[in-house]
């Protein structure tokens, strides 16, 4: 199993879907999941070619797994507003209901993880 489909992994295990999301899709969040991953932290040394890491790392692979399910649940953010606020030339309605508290809350705790997860592995230098 290649470090990419690990971090899929980790990414599906975080998340209930009913439907099966794009190839692309996930694809996609993981490549911008790894350059959010390289930036805050250090370079993977990751090849496209064989989709794994220099050096494979569990906390890396784990944290960029996270990475994902916090793009995913932006996006699901996103879905459950536009579902629930309609608004009209003579009519508006603002749905402030529990789908969007629960969402706004799963997003926060995935957040406040990664951003554990990012700080314990930058080098620290004192």
């Amino acid at each position: 199993m290649t470090d990419k489909e690990r971090s899929i992994e980790v990414f599906y295990s975080q998340i209930r879907q009913k439907y099966e999301l794009p190839d692309d899709l996930v694809s996609l969040w993981f490549d911008m999941s790894l350059v959010d991953f390289e930036l805050d932290v250090y370079k993977l040394g990751y090849d496209p070619v064989t989709e794994m890491f220099e050096k494979p790392n569990e906390a890396a692979i784990n944290t960029i797994g996270l990475l994902m399910t916090m793009r995913y649940l932006k996006r699901e953010q996103s879905r459950i507003n536009k579902m629930n606020n309609i608004i009209g030339k003579d009519i508006q309605l603002n749905a402030t209901g529990e789908a969007k508290r629960a969402v706004q809350e799963e997003y926060d705790n995935i957040r406040y993880e990664i951003e554990q997860k990012l700080h314990k592995l930058k080098r620290h230098c004192f």
